[in-house]
């Protein structure tokens, strides 16, 4: 999963049987999944393409508990297909004159074209303004959205244009610029785990790097020699020399040696975890083999 104190524990609340999970700003992905204490792998975007796989999921019968990368979203929650706008909420009345980007789909099925001043985008700008600001046309799709750094964090909205009803679809944080976020279908999840208990998913999450702003932001790697030893290397690798190039590789690999030493100070050598499996994808339970089935 990385270095010392580079993942984390993370619980998500489920719906049976089948259910997409998009991980917040802090997450780059999810190593390895648990529904109803039983472990759950996950496979790339490419395993419903192979041979050997089940082919496209979900299915309408029969899904086996296994989950599947769906890609890169810009919101927590997709825009539902209806008359809808996208407002966005301020938090802190500083932030007004900034502005948001939106990227997608109007409600003719088209890609979003605007002006902004001499320049054509794809997209259009917003300002924020306190309370809130909508969006200048219908939006059925979204595709991006980019907002200028804030002070404090921004709320989006859809909004039913028939109806007012709003719905959080996604909240961005004061220094993130772009909204970007990992997506996992879980497949065949059941009604009731065995023990009664609703079902819920346990990940070991690889954290994402955010570059620290303020004093006061945590270090996701925090063992300052190595550190400094790497942005050592970074300067030296951006010098037109020889001399200077090899200095850089020295300078990451003794990055990289001191990283490994702490995690085995913290974790030991002894109790590696080990997912061994003889028969590769020939599991007993896929030929109908014993209790597996």
């Amino acid at each position: 999963m990385g270095f010392w104190g580079s993942w984390a524990r993370f619980v998500f609340n489920v719906s049976s049987p089948n259910t997409t999970i998009t991980t917040p700003r802090q997450i780059a992905r999810l190593g390895r999944l648990d529904v109803c204490k039983h472990p759950v792998k996950i496979q790339n975007e490419f395993f419903e393409f192979l041979d050997f796989s089940r082919g496209l999921e979900p299915k309408t019968v029969c899904n086996n508990l296994e989950t599947y990368e769906r890609g890169t979203f810009p919101t927590f929650s997709d825009i539902v297909p209806g008359n809808k706008i996208v407002r966005a909420f301020l938090t802190d009345i500083d932030d007004s004159g900034r502005r948001v980007f939106y990227q997608g789909i109007d409600q003719n099925g088209n890609t979003i074209y605007s002006a902004d001043g001499l320049s054509n985008v794809t997209g259009v700008f917003v300002s924020l303004v306190s309370p809130f600001v909508d969006s200048p046309m219908q939006i059925t799709g979204l595709t991006g959205i980019q907002k200028d750094v804030t002070v404090a964090p921004v709320q989006f909205f859809e909004v039913d244009v028939t109806t007012g009803a709003q719905r959080l679809i996604l909240t961005m944080e004061p220094s993130e610029t772009v909204a970007a976020y990992r997506r996992y279908l879980v497949n065949g999840i059941p009604s009731v785990c065995c023990d009664g208990s609703a079902p819920q998913v346990t990940a070991l999450a690889k954290l994402e790097l955010i570059p620290v702003k303020e004093d006061t932001d945590y270090l996701l790697i925090q063992n300052i020699e190595a550190l400094i030893l790497e942005a050592q290397a970074i300067r030296h690798s951006k010098m037109d020399s020889d001399q200077a190039k090899k200095q850089s590789e020295l300078e990451h690999r003794d990055a990289i040696r001191l990283l490994q030493g702490e995690l085995v100070h913290y974790e030991g050598k002894d109790r590696p975890a080990i997912n061994f499996k003889p028969f590769g994808n020939a599991r007993l339970e896929h030929r109908r083999i014993g209790l597996l089935n």
